[in-house]
């Protein structure tokens, strides 16, 4: 009994391995794009807008950013932010 339950397990994890060396990465790059009341806050929401487009797609967000734009809405006096967050979704 015991050794086949060694041979089953052995059997399993091999097919578990096998799998996870077949999954395939995808990277790609989110942009978010908000507003705040300083120009940090601006990258702040821009960044978890981004965060929230990259899980929507089943993805896992980087930790690493670029910010693409800042400016001032002359509209509403606020300062805007662009960012683009890289995002990683396993096949």
């Amino acid at each position: 009994m015991n050794k086949w339950r060694l041979s089953a397990s052995v059997f399993l994890m091999t097919v578990a391995y096998s799998a996870a060396a077949l999954a395939d990465v995808h990277h790609f790059d989110v942009i978010g794009e908000a507003y705040g009341h300083t120009s940090e806050e601006a990258i702040d929401n821009a960044l978890r807008v981004a965060s929230t487009k990259c899980y929507q797609s089943w993805g896992r967000a980087s930790q690493e950013y670029t910010v693409l734009a800042e400016w001032v809405d002359p509209g509403t006096g606020y300062p805007y932010a662009r960012v683009s967050v890289g995002c990683a979704v396993e096949d």
